[in-house]
């Protein structure tokens, strides 16, 4: 079944570029700004690029309209009539967009970028119970390209500072951590980037193959009076307020 996206931009890009990463799914997208729509073309094998949104409705069942809900909006009302004859299932990449006033099949997700590499997270909260071959396929194409974790728009409320703000908040902690051992250090910076992915990375592969949580990785790995243990009282001293500070801003709760 062809998969339409709408929108090429950070999170429709990255759907577009895990689609064509994987293959074996037909995907046609529009963008409005050819520049963009090029770019994230030539980096997905395999993804159709068309000339209007109108064509990107009449194709394709499923349609990932991925804008600012202003915009997905604005095109939704410029096909109004076209939407209301094929009635495609439309999924949103933002809450309240409003999209069941223009098909009675629609869901809203919460995507992040990672999906370019297949390891993507995508939250998402249906409009009404879907029939179970809607279901399937929209699930196809995201589970594609990472996990999909559904749930209930309060529920997606409070995931989104998990996944889809996740990416930047958990980058710039590790480039923080690495970049403090250079600069106290006087050491390579982009050596102590490298490390800090790496070690993390294989920590997630530890926790993952062994199924262990946080404290048997710490009992594994700090010795009594060691430096590991000294360094996690300080940090146990301040990151659970930091957390709910930083929860707080990103929910308003």
């Amino acid at each position: 079944m062809p998969v339409g996206i709408i929108g090429l931009g950070r999170l429709g890009g990255a759907l577009a570029r895990g689609l064509g990463r994987v293959g074996g799914q037909e995907v046609y997208a529009y963008s409005r700004t050819a520049a963009t729509a090029a770019q994230v073309v030539a980096d997905a094998p395999g993804v159709r690029l068309l000339a209007t949104a109108a064509e990107v409705f009449e194709r394709c069942d499923v349609v990932f309209v991925w804008m600012y809900a202003s915009d997905a909006r604005r095109v939704l009302a410029a096909n109004a009539e076209l939407l209301a004859r094929r009635q495609p299932f439309l999924v949103s990449s933002t809450p309240d967009a409003g999209f069941g006033e223009f098909s009675p099949r629609w869901a809203e997700a919460l995507p992040n970028v990672s999906l370019s590499t297949g390891l993507g997270v995508t939250l998402l909260t249906w409009g009404a119970q879907p029939a179970e071959a809607d279901r399937a396929a929209v699930l196809a194409p995201l589970l594609a390209c990472g996990e999909v974790y559904e749930g209930t728009a309060a529920e997606v409320e409070a995931w989104r500072a998990l996944t889809s703000n996740g990416p930047a908040l958990y980058a710039r902690a590790l480039e923080c951590w690495a970049d403090t051992v250079a600069r106290r250090h006087g050491i390579d910076r982009e050596l102590c980037r490298d490390m800090v992915r790496r070690t993390v990375a294989g920590t997630i592969a530890l926790q993952d193959e062994d199924g262990i949580d946080a404290a048997e990785v710490i009992r594994r790995v700090a010795h009594p009076g060691g430096s590991t243990e000294r360094g996690l009282r300080v940090l146990d001293g301040s990151i659970e307020e930091l957390s709910d500070g930083v929860v707080r801003a990103l929910t308003g709760s």
